[in-house]
């Protein structure tokens, strides 16, 4: 995460950082799973999260969407460390959802253009959450 959001990063920066990998993660699997199923996965690794992280606010209800907007509100209200480790936990638990319904071979095709860190030489910095 230090290297998407940059050493010494704020939780602002950070949570713009967690923001724009899940709009990666979400663009790269709409297409397989749908909106909805992007985002219920979403819910719940939020929720799974919340348990080391009780600052994460899960979303309530069926909803279409993802709510990265209050992800990053969430955010942005803790410090820096708080921020990272509460951002990083929710993609991992994401991670290891998808895995266990697809298998880590599959997961790991199609979130690795999200997850891989760029070549120096390109623009657009990503890397595994794990990271």
């Amino acid at each position: 995460m230090a290297q998407r959001a940059g050493e010494g990063a704020d939780a602002a920066r950070t949570a713009g950082a967690i923001v724009a990998l899940w709009e990666q993660v979400e663009s790269a699997l709409t297409p397989i799973i749908g909106q909805r199923g992007v985002a219920a996965l979403y819910r719940r690794s939020l929720y799974l999260a919340a348990a080391a992280h009780p600052w994460l606010e899960p979303q309530q209800g069926p909803q279409a969407t993802m709510d990265l907007a209050a992800l990053k509100s969430a955010m942005t209200r803790q410090d820096s460390t708080d921020a990272a480790a509460g951002g990083v936990a929710v993609l991992q638990a994401f991670q290891t959802l998808l895995i266990s319904l697809i298998g880590s071979s599959l997961t790991l095709r199609l979130l690795d253009a999200v997850w891989t860190p760029p070549s120096p030489s390109s623009g657009s910095p990503t890397q595994d959450p794990s990271q």
